[in-house]
C-alpha cells in the first residue's frame, strides 16, 4: 500500500523546551531595558502612533453655547522587524582528552552533550557564556546595525556588506541619518570639540575629453562607476553625477563619501565625516584622462578637550526641550566623554555628582539626570567604523527608543536539535528585531557630526 501522503525530512527535527537561564538574557536583561523600551509581538510591521499633545485650549466663556478650541495632530511611525539568528554546533568527542571526557555517555550518545551522564557542566557553565555573548552581540546591533554598512580593508570600504551589522537600523544609525537629512534639526545637535580636529578627506577628479572617448569610469572605494562620453566633457560629468551620485552616497554609511559636480568636468569626492579615508580614481576609456587635485588627507578627531564632557552636557541640558523633563529624561554617553567628566569632578572641591536610582540600579548623573555610560559604544567605533566619530551623547528618554521583536517571550526564540547524521548538538536563536524612536523632538545628541 502506498502513502498518501510522502514527504521526508533529514535530519529529523525535535524541538526540545532549553533552560530559562539560556534564554533569560537575551531581551529582558536589565541593560537592555534600563536604556530603551522592548515592544514584542510584533510579527511584520507595527504602526507605532503618536498624538501632539494640544496647548491654548482654554478660553474665555463669553457668550451662550459651544465653541470648540483645538486639534489633535496624530502621526506615526512604522516599525517593521527583520529576521536575525544566531546559530552554532556542538560534538561531545570535541571533550576527549580533558576532564569533561569523564562525564561523556556511553555509545553514540557520547557526541550529544545534552546526553553526558552529569550535563551540568555544559548547561551551567557553557551555554551561560554563549547566551552572555549573544546579548552582547544583541546590544551590539540594536546601537550600530546598518543594513548599508560596508566591510573595511585598510579602514576604506570594499563595498562588501558587512553581515555583522546589515540586519536592520540601530539607533545611532538612525540618529545619524536623520540628523543628516534634517529630519533632526540641527539645533538638537551639539559640537563637541577636541584636542585634534577632524578633517574630511577631500579630492577633485577633472575630465578632459580625448578625440576618441568612448566613456568615463570613475571608481569610488572599490566600485567602478561607467557613464557614455555625450557631447562634451561638462554634460558627460552632469550625466555621471545625476546618474550615480545618490547610488555612491548610499554606500557605507558614516564611512562613506559625498560626491558633487561643482564646476564643468569635475567631480569632488569627500569623506562624509572628518578622518575617514577613501580611494577615488578616474579613467577615459578611447582617449581622454582624469586629473586629480585639490587633495586633503584626513584627520581623525583627537582626545577631548578640558572639561569638554562637562561644556557638551550642559550645552545639550540648555537645548532640551522642557517636555523633555516631564519623561524621565536619561543621558547615554560614550566612555570617552566619562572619563572626561570624571576628571573635571576631580578638580572640584566638592565631591562628585551623587548617584541615582534608574530602574533599581544605581548610577552616576549630572544635573540630577541618570548617565549611562556605554563603553561598548567606544569598542565598536573603534573597531568597526574606524574610530569616527568617537565621542557621542544621546539625552532622550526610554519610552521614546522602542526595540521590536516579533516574540512574546524570550522563550520562544531558542531551538534545539541533535543531529545523528551529524553527530552534533545544534542550537539556534531565531528572532525578528527592528528599533525605532518616536518623538524627534524628544531627542538631543552630542558628536554627531564634526
Amino acid at each position: 500500500m502506498s502513502n498518501i501522503f510522502t514527504q521526508s525530512t533529514s535530519p529529523e527535527f525535535t524541538k526540545q523546551s532549553v533552560n530559562d537561564f539560556f534564554v533569560q538574557p537575551m531581551f529582558m536583561g536589565d541593560d537592555i531595558r534600563g536604556a530603551i523600551t522592548v515592544r514584542t509581538d510584533i510579527k511584520g510591521t507595527e504602526r507605532l502612533n503618536r498624538i501632539a499633545r494640544p496647548t491654548m485650549i482654554t478660553k474665555p466663556k463669553t457668550s451662550p453655547g459651544f465653541t470648540p478650541v483645538g486639534t489633535f495632530a496624530l502621526t506615526y511611525t512604522d516599525i517593521a522587524v527583520k529576521p536575525m539568528a544566531i546559530e552554532f554546533e556542538q560534538n561531545g568527542r570535541a571533550f576527549w582528552g580533558s576532564i569533561v571526557a569523564q562525564l561523556l555517555a556511553s555509545g553514540y550518545k557520547e557526541d550529544d552533550v545534552e546526553q553526558m551522564k552529569s550535563p551540568d557542566i555544559w548547561n551551567k557553565i557553557i551555554l551561560p557564556v554563549i547566551a552572555d555573548a549573544g546579548q552582547q552581540d544583541l546590544i551590539r546591533q540594536m546601537y550600530f546595525a546598518n543594513p548599508v554598512q560596508e566591510t573595511l580593508s585598510s579602514n576604506v570600504p570594499t563595498s562588501i556588506i558587512d553581515t555583522n551589522y546589515s540586519g536592520y537600523s540601530g539607533f545611532l544609525t538612525l540618529f545619524l541619518n536623520d540628523l543628516y537629512s534634517g529630519t533632526i534639526p540641527t539645533s538638537q545637535h551639539v559640537n563637541i570639540a577636541s584636542g585634534t580636529a577632524a578633517v574630511k578627506q577631500e579630492k577633485y577628479l577633472t575630465f578632459t575629453y580625448g578625440a576618441s572617448t568612448l566613456d568615463i569610469r570613475i571608481t569610488i572605494n572599490g566600485v567602478e562607476y561607467m557613464e557614455l562620453y555625450t557631447t562634451s566633457a561638462q554634460v558627460t560629468i552632469t550625466n555621471w553625477f545625476t546618474h550615480w551620485g545618490a547610488t555612491v552616497m548610499a554606500r557605507a554609511g558614516i564611512n562613506g563619501v559625498t560626491v558633487q559636480n561643482t564646476s564643468a568636468g569635475v567631480i569632488k569626492v569627500m569623506s562624509k565625516y572628518g578622518g575617514q579615508a577613501f580611494t577615488a580614481s578616474g579613467v577615459a576609456t578611447g582617449g581622454g584622462s582624469f586629473a586629480e587635485s585639490g587633495l586633503i588627507s584626513p584627520v581623525k578627531t583627537g582626545t577631548l578637550g578640558t572639561d569638554e564632557a562637562d561644556t557638551t552636557m550642559e550645552a545639550m541640558l540648555d537645548a532640551m526641550p522642557p517636555e523633555l523633563m516631564e519623561f524621565d529624561p536619561v543621558f547615554m554617553i560614550t566612555n570617552s566623554m566619562w572619563r572626561s567628566l570624571v576628571k573635571t569632578f576631580k578638580n572640584f572641591a566638592t565631591p562628585m555628582g551623587n548617584d541615582v536610582l534608574l530602574h533599581g540600579v544605581k548610577v552616576p548623573s549630572y544635573e540630577g539626570i541618570p548617565i549611562l555610560v556605554r563603553p561598548e559604544w567606544d569598542k565598536w567605533i573603534k573597531a568597526s567604523f574606524n574610530d569616527i566619530l568617537p565621542h557621542r551623547a544621546v539625552l532622550t528618554t526610554q519610552k521614546n527608543l522602542i526595540f521590536g521583536t516579533d516574540a512574546t517571550s524570550d522563550s520562544e526564540m531558542m531551538e534545539t536539535w541533535y543531529n545523528q547524521e551529524a553527530q552534533m548538538r545544534r542550537y539556534r536563536v531565531q528572532y525578528k528585531a527592528q528599533t525605532a524612536y518616536l518623538h524627534k523632538e524628544l531627542i538631543v545628541l552630542a558628536g554627531f557630526k564634526n
